[in-house]
């Protein structure tokens, strides 16, 4: 395989350095939409351990095409989450010390974190699948972004705040553990 090609292994986060104009059309294009069954879009991700996000202040330009990309290990900021069950998740970021708890609202359309700080609101919200495994067809990184603001209405309705922010939120990514994978032996 030659270098410009990616394979099902690589992790997602350097397929987006390998690949940054196809993945940036399609994370451009990428349009919120639920499984056809009823299921959420998000469930690898609700049902996930863990779940790794990075967001940008702004794109970069690829010099060769003009087209804006995200640079693996340029982000601004990294985002986890972990434990997510019964509409919490507990949260560690580069921007706050310490692990905070969130709330979790997966409406099917997006999934978003909210972290209530300080009187304002962090509102991570993740919108669609942008890449997908080829062999099982899993969703293995998922379009994102991440606001800051005063809008209570996001403990209601966080779909329309999302809405309202979208367009001034930071863009990234975000990735999850893979269910069932067995974790590794501690040495104890």
């Amino acid at each position: 395989m030659d270098r410009g090609q990616a394979s099902w292994q690589t992790s997602p986060m350097t397929r987006i350095s390998r690949y940054p104009a196809a993945l940036l059309a399609t994370l451009l294009a990428a349009l919120p939409v639920a499984a056809a069954d009823g299921v959420s879009t998000f469930v690898n991700i609700v049902q996930s351990r863990y779940v790794h996000c990075a967001f940008y202040k702004a794109y970069e330009v690829d010099p060769a095409t003009g087209d804006r990309i995200m640079v693996e290990g340029h982000s601004n900021s990294l985002t986890h989450f972990q434990g997510i069950r019964d509409g919490q998740a507990r949260q560690i970021s580069t921007r706050t010390a310490g692990a905070r708890n969130v709330r979790v609202f997966d409406g099917g359309k997006y999934l978003h974190f909210v972290d209530h700080v300080a009187g304002m609101y962090v509102l991570t919200t993740v919108y669609g699948c942008i890449d997908r495994d080829p062999r099982t067809g899993t969703c293995v990184t998922y379009g994102a972004t991440q606001s800051r603001h005063f809008d209570v209405r996001v403990l209601v309705d966080p779909d329309s705040v999302y809405e309202a922010l979208k367009d001034s939120a930071d863009p990234g990514f975000c990735d999850h553990s893979f269910i069932g994978i067995q974790e590794a032996a501690s040495g104890r």
